[in-house]
């Protein structure tokens, strides 16, 4: 079974080292069925492209137009890392505060210290575990590349 991906427009600005340089579409990807409704999208229209730094392979140069790929299920547990661990990881740390003392100052202070906590774990996690932050990949879309207009 392949797993979806979310994908993004984009163009290569320079290729050197085995490094792409891509230039990002600044509007929503459409992924996820929400299209142009995109809270994401909205928000990023009217400014600069984003640039990004991604590994290449295979015959793409620069000018190509091409698609950042990242696999939906890699994206998910990422999420789940980044966002959904710190924020119980918070609340233990300020419920554990509370218990053994009792006051405001261990209560922030336990939500502190959970948060930082789980990002220090997240990290070495991230650093422990290969493949698990996902890697985006180049597809090809097109030699024929008119620039963005917000480049």
């Amino acid at each position: 079974m392949m797993s979806a991906m979310i994908e993004h427009r984009g163009i290569v600005q320079r290729v050197e080292g085995g490094q792409a340089i891509v230039a990002m579409e600044t509007a929503g990807c459409s992924s996820c069925g929400q299209g142009s409704s995109c809270g994401i999208g909205k928000m990023a229209s009217g400014r600069p492209a984003t640039l990004l730094t991604l590994p290449v392979s295979g015959d793409i140069r620069a000018g190509d137009i091409v698609s950042i790929a990242l696999p939906e299920s890699k994206l998910s547990l990422s999420a789940l890392l980044g966002y959904l661990f710190p924020a119980f990881a918070m609340l233990f740390g300020a419920w554990l505060g509370a218990a053994l003392d009792g006051s405001d100052g261990a209560t922030a202070l336990g939500a502190m210290a959970g948060f930082l906590g789980a990002l220090a774990v997240a990290r070495i996690v991230i650093g422990l575990v290969p493949g698990l932050m996902p890697v985006p990949k180049l597809i090809p879309i097109s030699n024929d590349s008119p620039a963005f207009p917000k480049e």
